[in-house]
């Protein structure tokens, strides 16, 4: 769609650029009078005419084609830069998705394992409860985990199946395969100047650029609006040719004429029309120096606040991979304490969530970090599809 608004676009250049170029048109026409009754001096019977026009007309003067053909090319501009931008924006929104489809793969494989953590406990305080150990508000509290864990489980495979319908509209595929992220892999921590960053977007950054080229779009529209007022001059050129069969007034006749000539045309009252048009591209002009100004003001504010989340994410990452050893360190001992007796299968069980949840937020905010990291390279305009590469490479089976 945006290449094809791009056409379009050109294709209104050519539109404008061409209303300069000369109107050449032929009419011809036959006719056959039956005369019927005639009074008057001479005889007059039936009879046939044939007549045929050839008219040039050559705009020389048109005040308001320039602002025209301005306008038409800050569109093609304008339409440019948006297949630029909207290519960023796929190469964010891709990995989005596709963070997000890891993210939910991972709560589901979490979520997994809590619900066997909680069948493993309600079975264990069945047989406690057939035994006598324990009453039955314990067992029906276990029996309520299991059954939430459950439902949880459904929930997680639902919200993983809706991110893949997510990436199927957006890419017309099935996402069949999933990949995870490396946790070993060495994650390049960036840091952004975040007045730098600001600088240098307020003037190249692709929107500021739109926001401009509207500008410049709605003040040729102005322009061109306030020259409908202006005379225009054209200059005419026709040639007649007549044949007239016998039976007219003036009996069989042929004629051949040719005219040039200039035409001026002085708009004079439209019913206020024009004038109306004016203002309403005033407006127009007035609202896209507006909008410029708040765009200007919300880029500030968001590099501001995604400059802040992309270095309290770094931290985050660095605690969670301390916590993601001290989990993997726990596990083990509690695999080889439950070959020998020391923990049951529910303490392993449970040993083996809390690793997964850790190492679920290590790799969930790492995600967050390279999304953040992404947003921040399209301000800086170091954005392209190497930066998709490159997280590629950090991803595993």
């Amino acid at each position: 769609i945006i290449s094809n608004n791009n056409e379009i676009s050109k294709e209104k250049y050519n539109q404008t650029s061409s209303s300069l170029f000369p109107d050449i048109g032929i009419s011809a026409s036959t006719q056959e009078v039956n005369t019927n009754k005639y009074n008057g001096a001479g005889t007059v019977g039936d009879y046939e005419s044939e007549t045929a026009t050839l008219k040039i007309t050559q705009p020389l003067l048109r005040i308001y084609f320039f602002d025209e053909l301005n306008k038409a090319e800050a569109s093609i501009n304008k339409s440019q830069i948006e297949i630029s931008n909207y290519k960023k924006d796929l190469i964010i929104k891709s990995a989005e998705l596709y963070f997000s489809l890891i993210n939910s793969n991972n709560k589901h494989k979490a979520e997994l394992i809590k619900n066997e953590i909680m069948s493993l406990k309600y079975n264990n305080a069945k047989k406690l409860f057939s035994e006598g150990y324990i009453t039955d508000i314990e067992l029906n509290k276990h029996k309520n985990n299991f059954n939430i864990a459950s439902i949880e489980l459904d929930v997680s495979l639902n919200e993983l199946e809706l991110v893949r319908q997510d990436i199927y509209i957006f890419t017309g595929r099935e996402a069949l395969d999933i990949h995870d992220l490396d946790t070993i892999a060495d994650i390049p921590f960036i840091n952004y100047e975040a007045e730098l960053l600001i600088s240098k977007a307020i003037t190249s950054f692709d929107s500021i650029k739109l926001a401009l080229l509207d500008i410049d779009i709605s003040k040729y529209e102005m322009e061109s609006n306030r020259s409908q007022h202006y005379p225009t001059v054209d200059l005419i050129a026709t040639y007649d040719y007549s044949d007239t069969g016998s039976g007219s007034r003036l009996g069989r006749t042929t004629r051949e004429s040719n005219t040039v000539g200039l035409t001026v045309n002085f708009p004079i009252y439209q019913g206020g029309f024009q004038s109306s048009k004016v203002e309403e591209s005033r407006y127009k002009y007035e609202n896209a120096k507006v909008n410029l100004d708040q765009l200007r003001r919300s880029i500030k504010r968001d590099i501001t606040d995604k400059v802040n989340n992309h270095n309290l994410l770094k931290k985050l990452i660095i605690a969670n991979k301390n916590r993601y050893g001290d989990a993997n360190i726990d596990f083990i001992t509690t695999r080889n304490g439950s070959q020998s007796g020391l923990y049951s299968n529910v303490e392993l069980k449970d040993s083996e969530y809390k690793l997964t949840i850790a190492k679920h937020e290590l790799i969930s905010n790492t995600l967050k970090y390279l999304l953040t990291d992404l947003e921040l390279k399209k301000y800086s305009s170091e954005l392209n599809i190497q930066s998709i590469k490159n997280i590629n490479q950090i991803l595993v089976w």
